[in-house]
């Protein structure tokens, strides 16, 4: 148990999914008749899947169940906050189970499903319980810990990258550029959203944060690829970076998005728009610090030309 524990905190530097394979692990060596251990994770009324070992049981990992089926192990261990053996009352997720016990885990919206080739003597259940209270407390510091790299990440408003987290991917991609066979071009646009402080003084702060979602979700949008980024880089700005684009080819998109934006607030009351920087990798800059600035400067001449403008370096 004192292994188990130690083993335990040391998975919960590392993650959740190591935490679970852990206990796994350790509900294996304390009971060899453990045929399969599922981990269920409650979000609003549905059970998620999270982790899934055993045969029967593999192919559960991402399936979900209502939280009100009728019956359930998961549902009933979850309400009553207590251990649900398979039984008259409930039944198994997986119709061969012979048996099964279903443990919700502390105060987390977590419910572990333990299914056994043979009955456990009470003894072996009793040892097996206080693992899983061990396993609940690492559990929560791994979800915490996660939770705080989420945040360190994402912008908590938009879902965007936030600037730390940008800049820190942009120095990466371009540290990685020369050592690939042909040297990928990137194009970085520096976005500041024309007329928000009028849009806040007449509708709202609530108005404005729903304004940057909408934002947000356009600058989405218009990331085509899997290496593109963006990012909310504070306030009423944006970051966005075409991966593999040539400069010239971004201007034109950079000009698509201006013009989208327009439209997107051409009937509101306060006439958003924006004014756009673009900033291409090698051309004009060959680290992030000065492609960052590049596109800042040129997003500063959209605005001193008139705004709602792309201008470029």
């Amino acid at each position: 148990m004192v292994r188990t524990a130690r083993e335990l905190i040391t998975a919960a530097r590392e993650g959740v999914p190591e935490v679970l394979g852990s206990l796994d692990r350790s509900l294996r060596m304390l009971c060899e008749d453990v045929d399969a251990v599922t981990a269920w994770e409650l979000d609003a009324d549905r059970f998620t899947c999270m982790f899934a070992t055993g045969l029967r049981y593999t192919h559960f990992k991402g399936a979900t169940l209502s939280a009100f089926a009728e019956r359930s192990p998961l549902a009933s261990a979850r309400a009553s906050g207590i251990v649900r053996f398979v039984d008259g009352d409930v039944v198994p997720l997986h119709p061969t189970d012979r048996f099964a016990l279903a443990l919700p885990l502390d105060d987390l919206p977590v419910v572990l499903y333990v299914a056994f080739a043979g009955r456990p003597s009470k003894s072996t259940l009793a040892e097996l319980l206080d693992m899983c209270s061990i396993a609940a407390s690492a559990l929560a510091i791994a979800r915490d810990r996660a939770d705080d790299r989420t945040r360190a990440t994402y912008d908590g408003l938009t879902g965007l990258l936030t600037p730390r987290a940008f800049r820190t991917l942009l120095v990466q991609r371009l540290r990685e550029a020369p050592r690939q066979r042909i040297v990928p071009r990137l194009a970085l646009l520096f976005l500041d959203t024309d007329r928000f402080k009028e849009w806040n003084d007449r509708f709202g702060h609530a108005a404005g944060d729903d304004l940057l979602r909408r934002l947000a979700t356009m600058l989405r949008e218009h990331a085509s690829g899997p290496e593109d980024l963006v990012a909310r880089n504070g306030g009423d700005e944006f970051c966005l970076v075409w991966y593999d684009c040539e400069k010239s080819r971004a201007v034109m998109r950079a000009d698509e998005l201006r013009v989208a934006i327009g439209r997107e607030f051409a009937g509101e009351a306060v006439a958003i728009t924006a004014s756009i920087g673009v900033a291409a990798f090698p051309l004009d800059a060959r680290t992030a610090e000065n492609l960052l600035e590049a596109a800042d400067k040129a997003m500063y001449e959209a605005k001193r030309a008139g705004r709602n403008r792309v201008s470029y370096a």
